[in-house]
């Protein structure tokens, strides 16, 4: 699986960059994503994935803590590629 970070945060040192990690069956990671940072991920091998998602709030339906953007976004400066599927 590839997952892509992409940060707005303007006081971050890595203010404005695009960072990819690469998870594996046979490398798995624990990834801690900070807030106001853009993530996507998608599977780039040939057999399922399995992400677990840890929050540290409890979901609230009634102020959503997500926005999701298509992954062909002008927003955030990377490609996923012509076969990429998802928001």
């Amino acid at each position: 699986m590839e997952l892509v970070l992409y940060d707005v945060r303007p006081d971050s040192s890595t203010y404005g960059k695009v960072s990819k990690i690469v998870l594996s069956e046979d490398q798995p990671k624990i990834v801690s994503v900070p807030s106001n940072v853009w993530h996507a991920d998608h599977n780039i091998g040939d057999t399922e994935v399995l992400v677990v998602n840890f929050p540290t709030i409890q979901y609230d339906h009634s102020a959503p803590d997500k926005i999701r953007l298509p992954l062909d976004t002008p927003l955030i400066p990377y490609d996923f590629g012509p076969d990429a599927k998802g928001w």
